[in-house]
């Protein structure tokens, strides 16, 4: 497996960080996003295009992601998604084409290992590589790498929040 994926322990400045966290606590979630149509249970999400917090954010990871890339990346939308215990994705690819990428983003303040939540990427039938969710912390990778967002277990009594920036190279 050749496609990028890659760690970026701590993505924001504190202040920036706490901004965006304070973002996720406004009542703006909405209950039914799925990661596949048709076969994968609901979980929450929250719409963050043009929001002035995350584009904040992105002015200040984007270098960061250009140089992993070596291209120019420009985002094709932006959202948080919220799982609850009992409410993990499904394993999917976010696109399909080549020449894109998906930066998620960790925004919570604190995350204890026992509460899990993970997010596992595949190759073919195998597990590549899973995550942990931690405070500030980013995964940019390929967006034709099969993942997937386990819930948090029944120990975490909150919303597990990761926030998608959807990315390309301009063509």
């Amino acid at each position: 497996m050749s496609a990028l994926l890659s760690l970026l322990p701590s993505l924001l400045p504190a202040a920036l960080h706490e901004e965006v966290w304070a973002l996720m606590q406004r009542p703006c979630w909405l209950f039914g996003n799925v990661s596949t149509p048709g076969g994968s249970l609901p979980f929450w999400k929250m719409d963050l295009d043009g929001d002035a917090v995350i584009e904040c954010a992105w002015r200040h990871a984007q270098p960061l992601c250009e140089g992993l890339v070596q291209r120019p990346l420009r985002i094709v939308r932006v959202y948080a998604n919220g799982h609850t215990f009992g409410q993990g994705g499904q394993v999917h690819k976010d696109d399909l084409r080549a020449d894109t990428y998906t930066l998620l983003y960790y925004p919570m303040r604190e995350w204890r290992r026992e509460w899990e939540g993970e997010t596992v990427f595949y190759d073919g039938e195998e597990v590549l590589r899973a995550w942990l969710p931690a405070p500030n912390r980013a995964l940019l990778f390929d967006s034709r790498i099969d993942h997937a967002g386990r819930p948090p277990s029944r120990a975490f009594g909150g919303l597990r929040v990761t926030i998608a920036f959807k990315l390309e190279v301009p063509r």
